[in-house]
């Protein structure tokens, strides 16, 4: 159980969305006991909600949260004491079909902690990736084929409707797998979401997949699925994509970055679909699509330049050659000390 003296500070969209998160987690690693499931309603029973720009105290310092941009509830997080410290956390400034971007905190800090994910790469600009995806889903729909989209649950799903519905999209869209709850999740807590109304008309045209028979449904007509795993680790994709495999009409779509080895990675790089017993040469059209919720290349310059000399910035969560090249960046361009920090190493402010 939590410790008593352990508060959790979080949004209340972050708390519902990792309620289910986590309830399907224990469920996935089959061990989901009755205690651990008491934990999870504990964590959020004793969770403390917090609100973009509002500021706490944590004994000797102030703490204020900032809208991140990176998912719906996301925040960095500002800590003000005897020096002032910027943890970004996952973030990007672009905005998105559901968030306007990062709202960018002080520029008079001491130091930064900023992710480093996309250090080596620039995402292709939005509008011009959105038209080309919904172009490509068009061609494939027009030939009579099916679109398959493995999506994230949280976020990517939803902002994938967003699109279809920003361009006119009219032919069957169905919505399978954990993305359902959080879409409803969504669109009750909608204050968290930029582009609201766009969400509700998309909420309004899809198809909601609750059944086998609504799955049949599904690929029993010229129509766009979309569904978890984004990396066809597991979910409901990889029983639609196991079924596309060997129609070469119809089309599997990534629209996230694929993790090394996953079964999306492969499917890119050796258009087979691998999934435990499953081995299967796809003749399906594969193609990937960008559509990140992280800051690429050049939002992380741009957001660094607003710095003085002065500041300090550790570089975190990236590849180690990603992290390493924002440190030179920092140092080089800018002035600045920059340091990848070291597990267990402490450093000073």
């Amino acid at each position: 159980m939590l410790n008593d003296g352990v508060r959790i500070y979080a949004t209340s969209m972050t708390f519902r969305v990792a309620d289910i998160l986590l309830r399907d987690f224990l469920k996935l690693a089959g061990y989901y006991l009755p205690y651990e499931a008491l934990e999870v309603e504990e964590m959020v029973r004793k969770g403390v909600n917090v609100i973009y720009g509002e500021t706490i105290r944590v004994k000797d310092a102030e703490v204020s949260f900032i809208d991140a941009g990176h998912i719906p509830g996301s925040f960095q997080v500002l800590i003000n004491a005897d020096k002032t410290l910027l943890y970004t956390g996952d973030f990007t400034t672009i905005k998105t079909r559901l968030l306007r971007g990062a709202e960018l905190g002080p520029k008079d800090v001491d130091a930064v902690i900023i992710e480093s994910t996309y250090a080596l790469e620039d995402h292709p600009e939005r509008r011009n990736l959105e038209r080309e995806f919904i172009t490509r889903v068009r061609e494939v729909i027009d030939n009579g084929g099916r679109v398959l989209i493995p999506a994230f649950s949280v976020a990517r799903s939803q902002e994938v409707m967003c699109i279809l519905e920003a361009y006119n999209f009219r032919e069957p869209v169905y919505l399978d797998g954990m993305s359902i709850k959080v879409l409803d999740i969504y669109l009750e807590m909608s204050d968290y979401i930029d582009g609201r109304q766009l969400l509700y008309q998309a909420a309004k045209h899809i198809n909601r997949v609750t059944s086998s028979k609504k799955r049949r449904q599904a690929l029993s007509e010229p129509s766009v699925i979309i569904s978890p795993a984004g990396m066809l680790k597991g979910g409901p994709a990889v029983i639609y994509a196991g079924e596309l495999a060997e129609d070469e009409k119809s089309a599997i779509f990534l629209v996230s970055f694929q993790l090394p080895d996953t079964p999306g990675a492969r499917l890119l790089s050796e258009k087979r679909l691998i999934h435990g017993q499953l081995d299967i040469k796809v003749k399906a059209q594969v193609e990937q699509f960008k559509f990140s919720s992280h800051a690429g290349r050049t939002q992380l310059h741009q957001f660094l330049k607003r710095y003085s000399p002065d500041v300090k910035v550790f570089t975190v969560h990236g590849e180690p050659h990603a992290s390493t090249d924002l440190v030179e960046f920092c140092r080089n361009e800018l002035g600045q000390e920059a340091i990848v920090p070291i597990r267990d190493q402490e450093y000073d402010v």
